[in-house]
């Protein structure tokens, strides 16, 4: 059984995180730098992000249906097993394309040319 921790850590994840999907894909609040670098030159890696943090958010919400009954142990094992092997995929290629945005970035500052 989770605590009440876990139920108000799932109920934050399941609300905040497609705001922040739906925040980045509008444009809202596209002030911060690094947000708006990214999404120019590394619009991959971004995309890739918004679908691990989709997949995080439908995770809590199977964890907040199963605390209040709506689906069984085995329901919770075969959402486990839907989104886990494409979190897998989306966690390998985001690790490979932060990697090369990040070679990309230091060449770019190493040969002096404008972030």
């Amino acid at each position: 059984m989770q605590s009440s921790l876990d139920l108000w850590l799932n109920v934050f994840c399941a609300v905040v995180f497609p705001l922040l999907i739906l925040a980045n894909l509008a444009g809202w609040g596209t002030t911060s730098p690094a947000s708006t670098y990214l999404w120019r030159e590394e619009p991959g890696l971004m995309r890739v992000s918004m679908v691990v943090i989709g997949i995080l958010a439908l995770w809590s919400m199977a964890q907040i249906a199963l605390r209040f009954g709506l689906i069984g142990d085995t329901g919770l094992n075969a959402v486990m097993v839907a989104l886990g092997v494409p979190f897998l995929v989306a966690a390998v290629g985001e690790i490979w394309l932060a990697a090369r945005a990040l070679l990309r970035y230091r060449r770019r500052r190493a040969d002096g040319l404008p972030r």
